[in-house]
């Protein structure tokens, strides 16, 4: 692993330490934890977004949040994030099958 200095503020750190003790893990546990949990997150929301915006399809925001296509779509669903896919997607589709 490699090290990373990051500056807190009083209140990040409280929150940090309240967790640590509830967790009862090192607050580089927690911190580590904290920082996977919201960049998934994060990415999940950014590819969303660049989905609705029309800016990728289904598969690129699935790459984009690195998780498989089958799971974007039930984070797309669970988040309302309705269906780009249209005529001219499924043209396309059929067109590659043959």
């Amino acid at each position: 692993m490699e090290n990373v200095t990051t500056r807190m503020s009083d209140d990040e750190l409280d929150l940090v330490e309240r967790l640590a003790d509830a967790s009862g893990e090192s607050r580089s546990d927690v911190i580590r934890k904290a920082v996977r949990r919201g960049a998934r997150e994060e990415l999940i929301r950014l590819a969303l977004q660049r989905y609705r915006e029309g800016e990728v399809g289904m598969r690129g925001a699935a790459d984009l949040a690195d998780l498989p296509i089958a799971e974007m779509m039930a984070e797309a669903n669970e988040r309302g994030v309705l269906s780009n896919y249209d005529e001219a997607d499924l043209a396309g589709d059929v067109d590659a099958l043959r």
